[in-house]
């Protein structure tokens, strides 16, 4: 724990080593399965806005963080619903907008990459038009540039994978800045390295294989490997007691008797 020198603020403490990643994803499934479908079409719905709409990548982040309450009030016994997913996600879209610029930062580079590349496509169609074979070396350069960028994208989901896996549960959980939340998710995740190591690269190939079906398994796949990161979170982190209304307080005892007598 640790404290502000200019406020009184409290840091969540963490536990080390703790994350097993496949205990996640078991205990995830069964988190999620009563309402399994509800979190498929909630995906999906996101995945198509973001295809669809320009700008849409702007609410990413209270996505996210609407996902991860649901998962949460789902822990405490509640039913996930679209307009409780929505609300609380936009509840702290500020700190979760944070958070989201600063998660896509690895991947700016992959994406001038990918949108080069397909400048470069375009420039080859015109060079070698209908069914003018293309030449051999061209082809070896589309397939190393291909290998570089998945190589880079790679790396990018490791590195936000190791500093990022907590971030979007502390700020809906705890209710912290967007930039605090991720230093804290770091720390945490370093302390619990070989577990948060082991359950990225299994999120990595179950997002890839979603990926591989025509990115039509991908909507299938988020809602398991999100609930199993919000299971890693409770064992790093204690989820936070619930705001209680308070007691209502006990009535005040009722003033004593006068004293009835003579004054002497």
């Amino acid at each position: 724990m640790s404290y502000s020198l200019l406020s009184a603020y409290e840091e969540p403490a963490f536990n080390s080593g703790v994350v097993k990643p496949f205990q996640c994803l078991k205990l995830g499934g069964r988190l999620i399965k009563d309402q399994y479908f509800v979190y498929v079409l909630l995906c999906m719905v996101i995945l198509v806005i973001l295809t669809c709409i320009p700008f849409s990548g702007l609410f990413w982040g209270a996505w996210m963080s609407g996902i991860y309450a649901a998962l949460f009030g789902r822990m405490r016994g509640e039913w996930t619903t679209f307009s409780n997913t929505i609300s609380r996600g936009f509840g702290v879209v500020g700190p979760s907008f944070v958070v989201a610029i600063l998660w896509n930062l690895p991947f700016v580079p992959l994406g001038i990459g990918i949108e080069l590349f397909s400048r470069w496509q375009d420039h080859i169609q015109k060079t070698y038009p209908g069914a003018t074979p293309v030449a051999s070396d061209v082809l070896t350069t589309e397939f190393a540039v291909l290998g570089g960028l998945l190589v880079f994208y790679v790396l990018a989901f490791l590195i936000t994978g190791l500093i990022f896996p907590f971030a979007y549960q502390l700020v809906v959980d705890r209710q912290m800045s967007g930039w605090k939340a991720v230093k804290l998710s770091a720390r945490a995740a370093r302390a619990n390295f070989g577990g948060v190591l082991g359950l990225v690269i299994l999120e990595l190939m179950l997002v890839a294989m979603g990926i591989a079906l025509c990115c039509v398994g991908l909507p299938f796949i988020l809602p398991w490997t999100k609930s199993a990161w919000a299971i890693a979170y409770t064992e790093v982190f204690s989820l936070a007691p619930q705001n209680q209304p308070a007691p209502m307080p006990y009535p005040p005892p009722p003033p004593p008797p006068p004293a009835f007598g003579k004054e002497w």
